[in-house]
């Protein structure tokens, strides 16, 4: 059995948690702590302090491995051990919160120096909130052409599947996985 990983990134409170939850075939491992944190807490209780952990079967030769980074940068340490041996990331933005964009793009930049895989962005559109387009988010993030910028809704499988086949059919045009 091969098995590949997944890294799934972003801002804190992005989605990162809820995407792998909802394409995850197994119990999600999840490190969540209560936010201590004053502004962050005005946002949610719990903040993933290390990983969280899914996995998907593809078939019966092939599964991924998916790993969520924490989102705030006082945790980048583990980013830079989550992305060792990882085939491609998805950076994940929500599209109601412009003031994260500037995270998502470093967050980006961090990990195009720490690794040559390929990387998607995911524009996540939370309901009640105003959402931005790809177009307005490739610019304000200053997102290079060759990185696809894919809309999605973390709560809804076929869109987290959607985004998911748009970073492995990047993985397999860069290089064959099954070599």
């Amino acid at each position: 059995m091969k098995r590949y990983k997944i890294i799934i990134s972003g801002p804190f409170a992005a989605g990162k948690t809820t995407f792998i939850k909802t394409i995850s075939e197994i119990a999600m491992v999840e490190t969540d702590r209560k936010v201590t944190d004053s502004e962050e807490s005005a946002v949610k209780d719990f903040t993933t302090v290390a990983m969280d952990f899914g996995r998907i079967t593809i078939d019966g030769e092939t599964v991924l491995h998916i790993f969520g980074t924490p989102g705030q940068f006082r945790f980048n340490y583990m980013w830079s051990i989550l992305v060792k041996d990882a085939i491609g990331i998805i950076i994940i933005v929500d599209s109601g919160e412009v003031e994260t964009f500037e995270d998502a793009s470093d967050m980006l930049n961090f990990f195009r120096v720490k690794t040559d895989c390929p990387i998607v962005v995911a524009l996540n559109h939370f309901k009640d909130k105003e959402k931005i387009s790809v177009e307005e988010l490739r610019e304000d993030m200053n997102i290079p052409p060759e990185i696809p910028v894919v809309e999605c809704e973390a709560t809804d499988k076929e869109s987290v599947k959607n985004v998911l086949l748009t970073l492995l059919q990047l993985i397999l045009t860069q290089g064959d996985l099954y070599d």
